[in-house]
């Protein structure tokens, strides 16, 4: 855990030096994304999913295309399988970790520079949030929020075109992209706080009423009818936690700012019907987290993009205090958590090659211990 933490104050040091001064440093930006590249570029049997993704990998270099239908893998998306298929020709699983991590890492610095704030800013907030869980796990899905990214910056240079493309593109690496298509459209409109109640208590509604159906099997003719009957069943919460109504009424407080404080400028826009996007997904399909949390990984960006500006330009050292006391929060609950003991200790490649012998061997041990951990959670 000690690692994970020192990067964090690593982190958050340069930020408060960056606010202290009320400008972007150019050095300390690089050293950003350089962490950003090296943790998740050359870690080593830590995190979760890497075992699935290492075998399914290997699969198809020894088999071809062919190799990752098998029934130990999930079904992949067809762009995803292309991109191993590929890479797997050139390069070991190792070597692919690390040029995911710079793709999506300059990606990342892109994005930040388009709306033109400070990455170091919007790394060190998203670093104890979502950076262990997205960059470090779920690869698909790293990859198809890079490509969101990018759409959302063709978005700001006016080219609908290639924004649609890419958001094509996402959807071939992970399905669940095809949610941000309407999200993109709601881009060009304006929000008003009456429109948000009223579509979080109607979308509530329906959402009840559509699971009803589905259980009902009434809308067995529907394509995905089946998908969302399994999610229900098998990915459903009982009730929300203490935490993720805290995490709602964060969100709510957030959105309620945006509104009162932020013009009708495109990336205002952007980061109220992001906010609200979540809010929709957390409120009317709170019993189903999987699909919140993948909403979450966009708009968390977003957020840190606008509290990144805010912070340095402004000075707000009293505020950056307190995200930085609700980031290390999050942090420590994520690296507290058993169901990511996948994660500790960290393990570097290169210590394995340089020091052989100095990693630990259990890695393989952890990734079960942690699945193990997600199921009896789900199981209470």
């Amino acid at each position: 855990m000690m690692f994970y933490l020192v990067v964090f104050a690593l982190l958050w040091f340069a930020l408060y030096y960056s606010a202290a001064k009320g400008e972007i440093s150019e050095p300390l930006e690089v050293m950003a994304l350089v962490v950003f590249v090296l943790i998740a570029g050359q870690r080593f049997e830590t995190g979760n999913d890497w075992l699935v993704y290492r075998d399914h990998y290997i699969a198809l270099q020894n088999f071809g295309l062919e190799g990752g239908n098998s029934e130990q893998f999930p079904v992949f998306e067809p762009l995803y399988v292309l991109l191993v298929w590929m890479a797997g020709r050139l390069f070991d699983f190792q070597t692919f970790l690390l040029l995911v991590a710079l793709f999506n890492g300059i990606v990342l610095y892109r994005f930040a520079k388009a709306w033109r704030v400070s990455f170091l800013g919007v790394f060190a907030i998203y670093y104890a949030w979502l950076y262990l869980a997205t960059q470090m796990a779920t690869i698909r899905h790293s990859l198809a929020i890079s490509f969101a990214l990018l759409a959302l910056i063709a978005i700001f240079k006016s080219r609908k075109l290639l924004a649609f493309v890419l958001l094509l593109v996402a959807s071939g690496m992970h399905l669940f992209s095809l949610a941000f298509f309407a999200l993109f459209v709601l881009f060009k409109r304006s929000l008003s706080i009456g429109w948000v109640l009223a579509s979080l208590v109607g979308g509530f509604v329906a959402v009840y009423i559509v699971l009803f159906a589905v259980s009902a099997g009434l809308l067995s003719w529907l394509p995905f009818s089946e998908k969302i009957a399994l999610y229900a069943d098998v990915a459903a919460v009982g009730q929300l936690s203490a935490g993720s109504l805290a995490y709602i009424a964060l969100n709510l407080a957030f959105l309620f700012w945006l509104m009162r404080d932020f013009g009708d400028d495109i990336q205002s826009r952007v980061a109220k019907w992001s906010v609200f996007y979540l809010l929709f997904f957390q409120i009317a399909l709170w019993m189903l987290p999987v699909f919140w949390n993948r909403v979450q990984i966009f708009t968390l960006i977003i957020q840190a993009c606008v509290l990144s500006k805010y912070l340095i330009e402004r000075q707000r050292m009293l505020t950056l205090a307190g995200v930085c006391v609700l980031s290390l929060a999050m942090l420590i609950k994520f690296l507290a958590d058993p169901a990511y003991i996948s994660y500790i200790p960290y393990q570097s490649y290169w210590v394995d090659v340089l020091l052989p012998g100095t990693v630990r061997s259990d890695g393989e041990k952890r990734f079960y211990e942690a699945i193990d951990a997600n199921r009896e959670r789900g199981a209470k």
